[in-house]
């Protein structure tokens, strides 16, 4: 009998093992089976079945034992387009009878995963929105736990014919392992197995092989010519971002375009609509992050297009952007009243009509002001397009004892725009928000045609800038995305800090300008320590 067996041997759930019967077909010579003490065999149009290892199993009962899965191939012995190429593969592939159960984490520690699918990295495919499904997975899973008859599917020998591979349930692994529900259930396939999965000569004279032409591949890469600029970035301690969900806010005022956090519930926002700020209120359940009412004050007229606004607590004032003007003033936000007024550098006057001074924040030390203009100056390049994203200048001022004075600017390219044939298509940065670590959060705000309606996306980028270089357009800061959604009709505008949660966690708070439109809503996202640095 041809046989094939998986690369892996599963920690599976001994009591699910007891459950399946016994091989009772025709007699398998042990040298033509794996010498591993439990062996669970797979045949088409057959149910599971155990070829060896009852009494083991049975010594382990409420535990797990490990179990190498060997498999009736359905592809032929030397049928290698059934058994590598995908295409043909399919034609032969069929699955186990058994559901058993594992652990999430076994399966991370399996390397089954072609690719780790977090919720910030969803496999994108199409035109289905895989953050809101990722969102939608992570709540059910916290509500009901795991669903047994969604288990996912290990293909064996799917890789080469020879090594075993997760084909559906990368996101699902990623889901539970972030909401800690580590039991999942299982199911195996199989299609082909290489004929030299059993020659032990074959296959160290391949490895030797592969090996030389990964030495050979590195040395190529090592003294290929080096591109003349190629952004890095120390990704090192970035957090984590997890949606929390969506909350809607009052509906008016409708154009609120900037947020700022001020302590337990107390937030300002702004408005580019001449309305000025506005005090807010926004309650949140500390343990979850859930936003459970928002509340907005009377306004303080300010005029203008404000778009940013940041808290100073030194001096209880907020900063605000008008991007018509342009200007960063200071002002108290109990009267209306100017305190003081941030020298912008000349090139940021001369801004494109609307594509001025969109983002501000304040770094936590209150040391450093940041600011950044939505699409790029008229001397940096072109508005942004399907084709290219546009390049802007974020910008640092110092306070020097006396007053605020530019300390350095930098390039940052946006993304493209998406897809779509509208004339109001745009892709910029919308806001900005500084960790404690001098980290900045750049919040992109696309708008583009889905379909029939025009929709907006969001997407947080970490960048680190440092030196003091010149400005540069042809060099661009490295950007790593931590968070990116589809919104709908929710046009996010404004990100800040918000609070601490009961385990620790930091939140952070969109707002969204309603104008034209648009929704009025809050997004609260949890900002969580990476893992090497939370253990």
């Amino acid at each position: 009998m041809h046989l094939g067996w998986s690369s892996c041997l599963y920690p599976l759930e001994a009591d699910d093992v007891a459950a399946v019967p016994d091989y009772d077909g025709a007699p398998i010579p042990d040298a033509d089976l794996p010498d591993d003490p439990v062996l669970l065999l797979l045949q088409k149009g057959h149910p599971d079945c155990l070829l060896r290892g009852r009494d083991a199993v049975a010594r382990v009962a409420g535990g797990t034992v490990d179990v190498r899965v060997v498999f009736v191939p359905s592809a032929a012995k030397w049928n290698l387009a059934g058994t590598l190429v995908r295409v043909f593969r399919n034609r032969y592939r069929y699955h186990g009878t058994g559901r058993y159960h594992i652990a999430a984490s076994a399966v991370r520690a399996l390397g089954l995963e072609r690719a780790i699918r977090t919720p910030e990295n969803p496999h994108l495919r199409g035109k289905v929105d895989r953050y809101a499904k990722m969102a939608k997975l992570l709540e059910s899973l916290k509500r009901d736990g795991y669903r047994d008859d969604k288990p996912i599917v290990v293909m064996l020998c799917r890789t080469g014919g020879l090594v075993d591979s997760l084909r559906q349930g990368h996101h699902r692994v990623s889901a539970c392992l972030a909401c800690g529900v580590d039991r999942m259930s299982v199911e195996f396939s199989a299609a082909g197995v290489a004929p030299w999965q059993r020659w032990g000569l074959f296959r160290r004279i391949a490895t030797l092989a592969a090996v030389c032409i990964g030495i050979a591949a590195a040395a190529t890469w090592a003294f290929w010519p080096a591109s003349p600029w190629e952004a890095t970035m120390d990704v090192r301690g970035l957090p984590v971002l997890s949606p929390i969900g969506e909350f809607p806010r009052p509906r008016e005022p409708e154009e609120l375009s900037g947020i700022t956090y001020v302590e337990g519930d107390r937030y300002y926002a702004v408005s580019d609509d001449g309305s000025g700020i506005w005090p807010m209120e926004i309650g949140m359940d500390r343990a979850t992050g859930v936003v459970t009412n928002c509340v907005i004050g009377g306004n303080v007229r300010t005029g203008g297009d404000n778009e940013g606004i940041a808290w100073n607590p030194r001096r209880g004032t907020v900063f605000v952007t008008d991007e018509k003007q342009p200007t960063i003033h200071e002002i108290d936000p109990a009267t209306g009243s100017l305190v003081a007024e941030v020298p912008l550098p000349e090139h940021q006057r001369k801004a494109r009509r609307n594509r001025g001074l969109e983002a501000l924040a304040l770094s936590p030390d209150g040391d450093f002001l940041w600011t950044a203009n939505e699409e790029a100056l008229p001397g940096d390049g072109e508005r942004s397009s399907e084709r290219k994203g546009t390049t802007v200048r974020l910008t640092r001022f110092r306070h020097d004892g006396t007053g605020w004075a530019r300390d350095g600017e930098w390039a940052y390219l946006t993304d493209a725009i998406g897809g779509g044939k509208t004339r109001r298509m745009r892709s910029g940065v919308s806001d900005l928000c500084v960790l404690e670590d001098g980290t900045l959060l750049v919040l992109e705000r696309e708008l583009s045609r889905k379909g029939v309606d025009s929709a907006y996306r969001a997407r947080l980028y970490a960048v680190r800038p440092a030196g003091n270089e010149p400005f540069n357009v042809e060099r661009p800061l490295a950007k790593k995305l931590l968070f990116g959604a589809d919104t709908g009709s929710a046009n996010y505008e404004g990100v800040c800090l918000g609070p601490m949660l009961g385990n620790g966690d930091r939140t952070l708070v969109m707002v969204s300008d309603g104008g034209d439109a648009a929704d009025e809503r809050l997004y609260v996202l949890r900002m969580t320590a990476p893992r090497e640095e939370a253990r």
